[in-house]
């Protein structure tokens, strides 16, 4: 009997999921089915190189359908519904599929329209497109002061607000103009991180850098004409340049489709990453509701764990393995170094210390991502 294995989402998880899954199941056991309808794979973590025209934005973006291994079928269409109950999915072309086990990879997706005033007002990095409007805002940036941060938790990648204004405070300086530039940070929490021990860390950097920081800072709008933004809190805050990541939610059909309330995130177990009282329907990467990093990185560790267990499944073993949370993280600090976090549920991050082989490896991650990474054989 051939195992129908169907994974909804075409981004790092899914993907990552079906050619880890190809890999370790023959043909004859298990049939793989990817349903996606995304217009390009774009490596995101290099958003906070390309604005500041660190890097060539065509080396950070694939078609999505050639990152398939053989062996694996590739719908592009559009998820409509999910039917848990009675293993159904149905898409907008109006058809419909049913499964033996059933992966939820859809990731999130941006919403700035939820803040007044986002998108007239700020810029991003958290898409290609608004990655190349930043760079030529930048390109024509004189002085003035520049506001960055996320506009609310949880978002992708966490690392990367202060890493992009690590990053900013380097090419301002490269320009000779830093001097005519104030850098601001704004964030959420009662720290610069949500991680206390990498907070203080990169707090510690900040102060060295000369970067101003604003802790319990959740916004609430943007006055365009006062170039002004104000927090929840009743602080406001000014900006010449302002730079927010986009408040994220979970696919509207993960919410429409009754597995999760109006975020769109879908609680799981911890360990065994499966929803509810199903053992055959699970969900990984940023589709779920687990207080761990939102990053491909973490897909990556979720995708073998999961990958594994079926696999054993199918074979007619007994999956006794946990995951753990594991993460693994390279995080950039300015200067061209970085350093590398290791944690899981157990064992938090620690921020020990900063090298330029870090740093190399984080630049060099968009080609071991597409071709090691996401075609699971790391």
């Amino acid at each position: 009997m051939v195992v129908n294995i169907l994974i909804l989402g075409d981004g790092a998880a899914g993907t990552i999921m079906a050619n880890k899954l190809r890999f370790l199941t023959n043909r004859e056991d298990a049939e793989i089915t990817v349903i996606g309808n995304s217009k390009y794979h774009y490596f995101k973590p290099d958003g906070i190189h390309i604005p500041l025209g660190m890097k060539d934005y065509r080396e950070s973006v694939k078609s999505p359908q050639f990152l398939f291994n053989y062996g694996i079928n590739y719908l592009r269409d559009t998820v409509a519904g999910i039917d848990v109950e009675n293993r159904n999915v149905s898409t907008l072309s109006g058809k419909s599929y049913t499964y033996d086990y059933l992966i939820i990879a859809t990731g999130d997706r941006l919403v700035p329209e939820e803040i007044p005033g986002f998108e007239s007002e700020a810029s991003h990095f958290y898409s290609l497109e608004a990655s190349l409007d930043l760079k030529r805002k930048l390109s024509e940036f004189k002085g003035g002061k520049i506001l960055i941060g996320p506009s609310s938790i949880p978002y992708q990648c966490p690392p990367a607000p202060y890493e992009f204004t690590f990053q900013l405070d380097r090419y301002l300086r490269r320009r000779g103009i830093r001097d005519k530039a104030e850098i601001h940070y704004a964030f959420p929490l009662n720290r610069v991180f949500t991680m206390e021990n990498v907070s203080n860390y990169v707090q510690k950097l900040f102060d060295e850098k000369g970067i101003i920081y604003h802790t319990l800072f959740n916004l609430e709008s943007i006055n365009g004409e006062k170039k002004s933004v104000t927090s929840l809190e009743g602080e406001d805050l000014g900006y010449d340049l302002l730079i927010l990541v986009p408040p994220h939610k979970g696919q509207k059909v993960i919410t429409e489709s009754g597995l999760a309330d109006d975020q769109g995130y879908i609680m799981v177990d911890r360990h065994h990453l499966n929803y509810g009282s199903y053992d055959n329907v699970f969900v990984i990467g940023d589709a779920t509701d687990l207080p761990i990093s939102k990053a491909g990185a973490t897909a990556h560790f979720q995708a073998e764990y999961l990958a594994g267990r079926i696999a054993s499944e199918i074979s007619g073993f007994v999956a006794e393995e946990l995951y753990d949370g594991s993460v693994a993280c390279t995080t950039v600090t300015g200067d061209e170094k970085a350093f590398t976090l290791y944690f899981s549920y157990t064992r938090p991050p620690r921020a020990m210390f900063q090298s330029k082989l870090d740093y190399i490896l984080k630049w060099t991650s968009a080609d071991t991502y597409f071709s090691g990474m996401l075609r699971g054989v790391m």
